[in-house]
């Protein structure tokens, strides 16, 4: 008797795994997508190659940025799109149209910040930035910077005496100013997203760690299919926007799974961060709290590797999250 009724118990508690392994299989993850195709870590390039259309003029946005005794960070329509925190000025050019979802008016923004690397806790009368934007035909790659249009110039505000920058004393600067863009293209993007700033917030902050946490193990237990899957979407914007060709795709592929197919790379905890909301209110993320100039701002998922020199090097996986009209799980931007 005490075997058969050991027996039951056995039974009973294998039933009871069966139905909650059921029940968790019918559980919706924090990030869910919408592709129409089914998507794989093994026909992502191919089937991104089917939106891609080619054009004889293809308008891209840039811009130059001359600075002085400060940091900055540029956003374009309220998104993060660069971040420069070393001594030294910058000379590439910055491409606005990763974050340029249709043609019309666009918002540039810079904030700037103390250049503490010189020991300077506070902005000063000589802070100043220029920036320069242009417009060139992507499609022309033998005479397109010849041709690049000058759209305008901005330069910081100053005071009374047309010297002294206006900010002087304090230890942040934000200031924003609009462009018209013709683009060839158009993308629903986070226009039409739900506005996160009007949910409860710490209801949302559970919400984006539940989803970065989600996210995260994807990267660790290496699952591929599925984080290409999520991510699919906002590849395909960024081929779209930035006129990416078959070439560029297909180049794209080794970068896009570094994290997965470089053996010494290691990610490190998801820690230390805080919550922000982008796209005017429309879009979430987590940035590191780290005043390190290397990590400051930038996304808790990142890791270590090691180079052929042994050499530490580090590789951040930025991730923003919106929740789509008609749905209630975030997407990947």
């Amino acid at each position: 008797m005490k075997i058969k009724f050991m027996i039951f118990l056995f039974l009973l508690s294998l039933g009871a795994c069966k139905q909650k392994s059921k029940s968790m299989d019918n559980i919706t993850p924090p990030i869910t997508d919408s592709n129409k195709e089914k998507i794989t870590a093994h026909n992502y390039l191919e089937e991104q190659l089917k939106y891609i259309k080619t054009s004889s003029n293809e308008p891209l946005y840039y811009i130059y940025v001359n600075h002085e005794q400060c940091f900055f960070e540029i956003l374009v329509n309220d998104v993060p799109r660069f971040q420069y925190f070393e001594e030294g000025s910058i000379m590439t050019p910055i491409n606005l149209n990763n974050y340029i979802n249709r043609s019309g008016k666009q918002t540039i923004t810079y904030r700037l910040y103390p250049q503490t690397t010189k020991r300077l806790n506070h902005l000063t009368e000589y802070t100043s930035i220029k920036i320069e934007l242009y417009e060139r035909n992507n499609a022309d790659t033998v005479n397109g910077f010849e041709h690049q249009k000058l759209l305008l110039t901005h330069r910081s505000a100053t005071k009374t005496d047309g010297k002294t920058f206006i900010g002087d004393g304090k230890d942040y600067y934000e200031f924003s100013f609009d462009f018209d863009a013709k683009v060839l293209y158009q993308l629903e993007g986070w226009e039409n997203s739900k506005d996160l700033s009007k949910m409860d917030q710490k209801e949302l902050l559970s919400k984006t760690e539940e989803a970065y946490r989600y996210y995260w193990h994807l990267i660790k237990d290496k699952r591929m299919d599925d984080y290409f899957r999520l991510r699919f979407s906002g590849y395909v914007s960024e081929a779209i926007s930035t006129y990416m060709n078959k070439e560029m795709i297909i180049q794209s592929g080794p970068e896009d799974k570094f994290m997965f197919s470089e053996p010494t790379f290691r990610l490190e905890p998801l820690n230390n961060y805080k919550m922000h909301l982008y796209g005017n209110g429309k879009i979430v993320c987590l940035e590191q709290t780290s005043e390190d100039l290397r990590l400051k701002n930038k996304t808790p998922i990142w890791g270590k590797y090691k180079t052929a020199e042994d050499e530490t090097r580090v590789r951040f996986n930025k991730l923003y999250l919106h929740i789509p009209k008609g749905k209630d799980t975030f997407e990947i931007l």
